[in-house]
């Protein structure tokens, strides 16, 4: 038995099958969407990506649940901060027909000063590995994401509170 998903279109796509274009492409704007939010402050818009209960590991020993911790992440941080997320590498399994595994390579360059920032150097290079649901109102969004780094500097990462 297969079983069927309809992308925003209406186009079927069989679970184990390859993803539609229809369907890379609204995965991708969520991942867009992400990469703009977090660059640009906007982290009301930012959270709005994940489900109310998703589960966040942004690095090892670090697991958020829910939207709330999911904003906190981001608005107890102290001081400037400019960033800039590049993705490339999406690949997607179709789960079920409500589920969408995503997997995708992020570099991040970083600094905790305002912009423009004249020394463009890489904060990390990671995996993001996601787990996308359609919600009732038919957008894709994040329930599950964990970030896995590669490459690290600790040195351009956030101050907190």
């Amino acid at each position: 038995m297969t079983t069927q998903i309809e992308d925003a279109m209406g186009l079927s796509v069989v679970a184990g099958e390859p993803a539609s274009t229809i369907l890379r492409v609204e995965i991708d704007a969520v991942l867009a969407d992400w990469a703009w939010h977090v660059d640009h402050g906007e982290i009301d818009d930012l959270v709005e990506l994940f489900t109310e209960d998703a589960r966040f590991e942004p690095q090892p020993g670090v697991e958020l649940h829910g939207r709330p911790r999911i904003r906190q992440r981001y608005t107890t941080r102290i001081g400037p901060r400019t960033t800039r997320h590049v993705y490339s590498g999406l690949r997607l399994e179709v789960v079920s027909p409500a589920w969408v595994r995503a997997t995708s390579t992020w570099v991040t360059y970083a600094a905790n000063e305002t912009a423009p920032v004249h020394d463009a150097t890489t904060y990390q290079v990671a995996d993001f590995h996601d787990l996308f649901t359609r919600c009732p109102d038919r957008r894709w969004r994040i329930c599950d994401r964990t970030i896995v780094s590669v490459f690290r500097d600790p040195t351009r990462g956030p101050v907190s509170s």
